[in-house]
């Protein structure tokens, strides 16, 4: 029946909406699915484009298979009444077509079923079969008069083959043939019209796009997913060897302080046995001097091995660093008398730190320390400004400064410049430094002097 100028106006406008509609739900997800689904329930909703099933076929070129993916539609006439009844009287939309509901109901029918059982060898298709040909062409078919004498399609489709129109066109990507969409008007019987034909091309356009999309973001998911894996190894990596270099230098610590201790020790107890054996007071004296010094010595070592129990703060309190400055600089006194050193404090007195106050002496201490024993003369500048969200603190000296070269490994246990020392000063520091979420730095240059600059957050 020919239709009127107004019916092919009123069909050319449900067309565009019924495009727009498809296009929008299938934009929503990334779903392979639901897309495929979204888009067959679109061409056949109402039967009113006249397509009554539609059908996804997947192509893998490598293996050279065709194979049902997709289908939605009824098998046989008595099938359609039913479906087609009950969705008329429920007067269900477009747009509803397009939900789960509907959707699940039209999927459960046989003919999906029977479409998913497919699989076809490209290579044993011949020539004028309009799957190899949809394929090796990439354009739209429709067929007007298929009939069991001119079945142009895989034998495998003959399970759900009715009579009909059908529209066969290719299913592609940016790259290359993704699969075959397969259309028939089965049961409605209505022609199926140029305007039909482009609209079906279109929504296959934009499914493949949806699709490619869709692959496109499973992959960028599964990166993300092994990138977040790598992350956490890399965590669990950096974590395992720093236990391991902790873990390392407390045996370098065991090993060097059972090495130092045992030196005085040996000393002491050589000493001492001569002293409980000599009569001569001035040999017991003499030895019992150098017992002391020995003794001192052992103090010394110990002081250091002290310092490693100080690197985690136990007791944090709010400090004035000006007091702290001025215990350190009166302990040294009488070490800057005797070495002819100038001592210089800029240190706000309203400028208080949160830390615990045995550390700070203790990064202090090291740091004058350092300095008083890098020169017989000159002079020593301790200085501390706020430079929000830090406070900077500068021990600055006019000594013989650090070779280049070493600047980088000062803070590395057991590594020294000076004779005689530890090398553990610089790296208790460091460390007490960087539990606080603070940092240090070193400039220096040789026979100029150096500063140390530690920041700690106010």
């Amino acid at each position: 029946m020919t239709k009127t100028f107004e019916e092919k106006c009123r069909f050319l406008n449900y067309e565009l909406y019924l495009l727009h509609t498809i296009s929008k739900a299938i934009k929503g997800t990334f779903n392979e699915n639901t897309i495929l689904n979204l888009m067959l329930t679109g061409l056949t909703a109402n039967g009113a484009l006249g397509l009554s099933r539609a059908s996804v076929f997947y192509y893998e070129s490598e293996k050279s298979l065709i194979y049902g993916k997709a289908g939605i539609g009824p098998i046989d006439e008595d099938e359609a009444f039913r479906i087609w009844k009950d969705l008329d009287r429920n007067n269900i939309p477009v747009e509803s077509y397009l939900q789960y509901a509907v959707e699940n109901k039209l999927a459960i029918q046989r003919y999906p079923e029977k479409i998913s059982d497919i699989a076809i060898n490209f290579d044993e298709l011949p020539p004028e079969n309009y799957f190899r040909r949809v394929i090796a062409e990439r354009r739209i078919f429709h067929v007007t008069d298929m009939n069991e004498r001119n079945f142009n399609l895989p034998e495998q489709l003959r399970t759900v083959f009715v009579p009909s129109e059908i529209i066969i066109l290719p299913l592609l990507s940016s790259k290359s043939v993704m699969g075959i969409i397969m259309a028939d008007n089965a049961f409605h019987y209505n022609p199926i019209e140029e305007s039909t034909l482009l609209l079906v091309s279109l929504v296959t356009i934009q499914t493949g796009i949806a699709l490619e999309n869709s692959q496109n973001h499973a992959v960028i998911r599964r990166q993300l997913e092994e990138l977040r894996e790598l992350h956490n190894s890399m965590e669990n990596l950096q974590a395992e060897l720093i236990k391991k270099e902790k873990l390392s230098t407390i045996g370098k610590m065991a090993s060097y302080f059972i090495h130092e201790i045992k030196n005085p020790l040996v000393t002491i107890g050589g000493f001492g046995k001569r002293i409980t054996e000599s009569d001569n007071i001035g040999t017991i004296k003499r030895d019992a001097g150098i017992v002391f010094k020995e003794i001192k010595k052992l103090e010394q070592i110990l002081g250091k091995l002290s310092g490693f129990a100080l690197l985690s703060p136990s007791k944090i309190e709010r400090v004035n660093l000006i007091e702290v400055v001025g215990e350190v600089t009166d302990f040294f006194e009488l070490e800057f008398s005797r070495k002819h050193l100038d001592i210089h404090v800029d240190v706000p007195e309203n400028l208080y730190i949160k830390v615990e106050k045995v550390q700070i002496l203790e990064v202090l201490f090291n740091l004058v320390s350092n300095s008083v024993e890098s020169m017989n003369a000159g002079s020593i500048g301790i200085s501390a400004v706020m430079e929000h969200p830090f406070v900077r603190i500068s021990v600055k000296d006019t000594g013989k400064g650090i070779p280049e070269e070493n600047i980088s490994r000062v803070t590395e246990p057991f590594f020294s410049t000076k004779t005689g020392g530890f090398g553990l000063g610089l790296f208790i520091v460091a460390n007490i430094i960087e539990n606080y979420g603070g940092r240090l730095e070193v400039a220096s240059v040789e026979k100029q002097g150096t500063t140390v600059t530690i920041y700690l957050p106010a």
